[in-house]
């Protein structure tokens, strides 16, 4: 027969017996005064010994008053009332028997009698006290295990539920109660949990004890309390971290790469700290992403892109003047392997032939930047002249969205000079945020710095509902300050593992706003961009034909020979020389000089004559005369000098050159990061990769965020 499946009805009656069990017949202050009457007067008049109600007493109230009690689950009111009724009847009989009832007048009869009702009095009252909070708790009680029955919560979670539930309120000094929900998450890192508010406590109020229940409830350094509104008004939920989430990392879901997305939807940027997916609605929207070096906004625009490349209906653009576009181009490389220009790393195979570029176009100086945001400007006049409405725009696989990543635009928005190209390019990135919402074009930016200074304008922020601020470097949590105000709770102190931070988006529609939280980035290895070129080669779009003809020819030749060899070309091998071909058949795109032909070579007949030689004479002897005139001669020749010896050729560059050549050359074929070699010459990275890219002596290898710089002996 198969087992009834426990209902809350059953609980409720289970509590009831168990209330009943625990509140059997015990004998009131009457009845206690009854007694010690009866025993005093008997124990008198049979000379009993005054010590023995006292014992008996004091063993009633050890074994009757807390021994039943504890068993009985009582309170601690409920305790200390039990127990002081047996001392105290125990005690006033041990009293009378030691004075001789017989004996005594009349006033020592009262002041026994008073004595013996001040005793009952203070006993009921204190009985009824103690009654009254016992029911209060056995009521809260029921509540909080019918609650958890209807919620199907499990019985192994009830003390952590009420030892939550007792932190909370003596934190924050609010009786708040179990709101019926409780949940931990599938990963182990914490768990959830519903309270519901009193009447007249705002959830403001709980919300700023969050880190103070962090510190109370002594969790582990990384770990955080978030309290957010629920479902309903008066309810909240605590998100609490039981485990440090810079232990656990989730990898982007390269699995899941040929399930296509769409920029109308939700698109993952990544994981928040319960290791749920930031989804974002980016139709309408610029972003924003804040963080000093050092804090992973790199791999944060690897996942942007990885979910970008599984949108058959979104173009990606990219801008980087600072590094010429060194994180972009490594999402190509495939597109150029299936196509034959480069080979593909030793032991990989080829890319199939269909596979297309992930960048749809780069631009790596302020004068192609110009021309990009141009065919931005143009593509969304076309647009509109299109479909003569500023509505929405209907964003399809044939009619594409187009976002353009501008990786370190604090250098193009922050210029204030007289530089005509330089202000044109900031002028034309704050009109594509303002203007080219509904025509489908949106800008993701990413600074350093979050002020207005920094910025250049402070429409980029206003039109930029969609912010990450990264917090891994940022110690005063300053970005967070400046994109978000003040956070409740979060602790920024605790997001300082790398990739960490705060992301947020504000909607106005509560279905697709995100309340300011803590994340962090998905983890990308170097075979991330190779994996997600070739599962989502189907889902690339192209750009409509008229908006295509808008964007004029700097975007038709995009990927013209001239300008793959000037992008791609510093990647190939050094080692094979320029214009011939690999093993493979392949020509290299590299760039060659024009050498004069040999003369050898040459179709003209006249260079290929060659002057004749006139034969020389036959020797005669020399005679006595001949070689006294020679002697003669070399005599009268002057004397050579010994040249003096060549001072050695003084290496161009600052002084620190020579020691980062040295150890970019014993690090063979590996090469060396810029930043390893800033930290061996203790100077910033900028300055290092300026005097590195004029040495002759070594070749950089571009590999996206593992390129390096190798001595031109192991290139």
């Amino acid at each position: 027969m198969a087992a009834r499946k426990t209902t809350a009805a059953d609980h409720r009656a289970h509590l009831a017996l168990d209330w009943a069990a625990r509140h059997g017949p015990v004998s009131g202050p009457l009845a206690m005064a009854t007694t010690s009457m009866a025993v005093a007067s008997t124990g008198a008049l049979a000379g009993m010994p005054s010590g023995w109600p006292l014992a008996i007493g004091a063993i009633g109230a050890a074994a009757h008053g807390i021994g039943a009690g504890l068993r009985k689950r009582l309170s601690r009111p409920s305790l200390a009332t039990r127990a002081a009724g047996w001392l105290l009847s125990s005690g006033w009989t041990s009293a009378v028997i030691a004075t001789d009832p017989t004996t005594w007048s009349g006033k020592d009869t009262w002041t026994a009698l008073a004595a013996l009702a001040a005793i009952t009095i203070g006993v009921g009252g204190a009985a009824y006290a103690a009654e009254v909070h016992e029911e209060a708790v056995d009521d809260a009680r029921r509540a909080l295990q019918a609650a958890m029955a209807e919620a199907e919560v499990a019985r192994e979670d009830w003390a952590t539920i009420d030892a939550w539930m007792a932190l909370i309120r003596q934190v924050s000094r609010v009786p708040v109660e179990f709101g019926g929900g409780f949940t931990r998450r599938p990963n182990g890192s914490g768990f959830a949990l519903e309270i519901s508010l009193p009447v007249g406590v705002s959830s403001d109020r709980i919300a700023s004890y969050a880190q103070t229940l962090a510190e109370a409830a002594r969790l582990p350094s990384g770990c955080l309390v978030r309290i957010e509104r629920a479902g309903r008004q008066g309810h909240l939920i605590l998100d609490v971290d039981t485990q440090d989430m810079a232990a656990l990392s989730t990898r982007y879901p390269v699995e899941e790469a040929e399930v296509p997305l769409t920029i109308n939807g939700r698109v993952p940027w990544a994981v928040d700290r319960s290791g749920h997916r930031v989804e974002l609605h980016l139709r309408e929207a610029c972003a924003l992403i804040i963080g000093p070096p050092g804090s992973a906004k790199t791999t944060l625009l690897e996942g942007i892109v990885a979910s970008f490349s599984r949108c058959p209906d979104v173009l990606v653009w990219a801008m980087d003047i600072g590094k010429q576009c060194a994180d972009f181009k490594h999402w190509n490389r495939p597109w150029l392997e299936a196509q034959g220009r480069v080979d593909p790393p030793a032991g990989t195979p080829r890319p199939p032939e269909d596979t297309q570029p992930v960048i749809d176009w780069m631009a790596t100086t302020l004068v192609e930047a110009e021309e990009m945001l141009d065919a931005m400007l143009a593509i969304g006049e076309q647009r509109l002249t299109t479909t003569r409405s500023t509505k929405l725009l209907e964003v399809t696989s044939q009619q594409p969205m187009i976002f353009c990543i501008i990786d370190e635009g604090v250098e193009m928005l922050n210029y204030e000079g007289r530089d005509p190209l330089k202000s044109r390019v900031r002028t034309k990135i704050v009109q594509v945020i303002r203007t080219l919402r509904a025509m489908g074009i949106r800008l993701i930016l990413t600074a350093t710095d979050g002020n207005v200074s920094s910025l250049g304008d402070s429409a980029v922020r206003k039109y930029s509902p969609v912010r990450v601020a990264l917090t891994a470097t940022d110690a005063e949590g300053a970005s967070v300050a400046k994109l978000f105000g003040r956070v409740k709770g979060i602790d920024i102190r605790q997001l300082r593992s790398k990739g960490s931070g705060v992301i947020g988006a504000v909607t106005g529609d509560p279905e697709t706003e995100i309340y300011p939280t803590a994340m962090r980035t998905f983890l990308t290895d170097a075979t991330l961009h190779r994996e997600m070129a070739i599962r989502t080669r189907h889902f690339r779009p192209a750009l409509e034909k008229a908006a295509a003809e808008a964007a004029g020819n700097a975007y038709a030749e995009r990927w013209s020979p001239g300008n793959l060899d000037r992008l791609f070309g510093a990647t190939e091998s050094e080692s094979t020389p320029a214009g011939t071909k690999t093993r493979q058949g392949k020509i290299e795109y590299r760039r060659t000089l024009d050498l004069p032909s040999r003369a050898s070579d040459s179709d003209s007949p006249k260079e290929s004559k060659q002057e004749e030689t006139p034969r020389p004479k036959e020797s005669q002897p020399l005679t006595d005369a001949d070689l006294a005139k020679l002697l003669s001669d070399l005599a009268r020749l002057p004397e050579a000098t010994e040249p003096a010896p060549e001072k050695p050729k003084k290496q161009a560059g600052p002084v620190w050159l020579p020691q980062a050549i040295q150890a970019i050359r014993e690090s063979g074929a590996d090469g060396m990061k810029v930043g390893a070699i800033a930290e061996i010459v203790g100077l910033d990275r900028k300055t290092v990769r300026t005097a590195l890219r004029a040495c002759e002596e070594l070749v950089y290898r571009d590999r996206g965020p593992h390129s390096c710089y190798v001595h031109r002996d192991y290139a």
